[in-house]
């Protein structure tokens, strides 16, 4: 099985090379990122203008790595398309510092790039973490691998034809206490009202301006509903969310609840490492 990992960190991150270590065993793996940090980006590509590709010292043997001059959604489809010399099964995006959760899915980088594995007919998943240390944690290295290896194996149920999973996963805040499970978790809403701010700056004689967006987190609704991914984030809880427009229902196996039963039972087996860690 071949395995293409990005990010929009850039392909320098150590939350992505924890995630090549976490899953390497599982297959052939190639890295293929942007060569900066593209946070934000959504799922734009560059159409207009020619990309390079760079090939680059991989922290972890036996591992081919990129980096692409372009956004995350360029760099997977160069992976795809160009760079990787064999088809590819499975694209995973992350793992991303800071959680992709709510109605901001939309502009994350990390979900623009696995938007596009899943439209070149992918299996997918973006992994998130709430911070870069927790990308280290041998509880979330030990759902990652589980994940990957409960999307390999179904993959190879799925006939050609067949649409592929594509998964939103999020591990909430290692520090908070033992993660108590996983659940299928909707997305949660922006809070009414809450608009985008513009500041200013003035340096010289130019107007500089920043965009500040308030978090999807905010909503004090989706905060008490066990259903979204908001909650599950403040309550321990590692969430899962299709996003293929419901995999439950178009996948004849069911792996939504197959993906988060294996997450599940891989957080709950390796409980007591985080309880350890964060103990110490």
């Amino acid at each position: 099985m071949r395995i293409l990992i990005s990010n929009d960190d850039g392909a320098f991150n150590p939350a992505l090379w924890a995630m090549v270590e976490a899953i390497k065993d599982l297959g052939d793996v190639i890295v293929c990122a942007p060569d900066r940090d593209r946070s934000g980006v959504g799922a734009g590509l560059t159409l207009n203008d020619p990309l390079r590709a760079k090939l680059i010292n991989s922290p972890v043997a036996g591992v081919e790595a990129w980096a692409v001059e372009g956004t995350p959604g360029d760099a997977v489809i160069l992976g795809l398309k160009q760079l990787s010399p064999e088809p590819v099964d499975l694209v995973l995006c992350g793992m991303n510092p800071g959680n992709n959760v709510g109605a901001d899915l939309t502009v994350s980088g990390t979900i623009g790039a696995a938007l596009q594995g899943y439209l070149n007919g992918v299996a997918t998943a973006a992994i998130s973490v709430a911070l870069l240390a927790d990308a280290d944690d041998p509880v979330i290295g030990a759902a990652v691998h589980d994940l990957a290896k409960s999307m390999l194996g179904h993959v190879t149920t799925l006939g050609l034809d067949e649409p592929k999973p594509f998964v939103n996963v999020n591990f909430p805040k290692v520090s908070d206490g033992p993660y108590k499970g996983a659940i299928v978790a909707a997305p949660s809403k922006r809070t009414p009202g809450a608009s985008d701010e513009v500041e200013t700056e003035i340096r010289g004689v130019r107007t500089i301006y920043w965009i500040k967006r308030p978090p999807s987190a905010l909503n004090a609704a989706s905060q008490s509903d066990p259903d979204t991914d908001v909650w599950a984030m403040r309550n321990s809880w590692v969430s899962l969310t299709p996003l293929d427009g419901g995999l439950t229902t178009i996948s004849p196996k069911g792996f939504a609840n197959e993906a988060v039963t294996a997450l599940n039972r891989s957080v709950m087996d390796n409980a007591g490492k985080q309880t350890e860690q964060s103990a110490g």
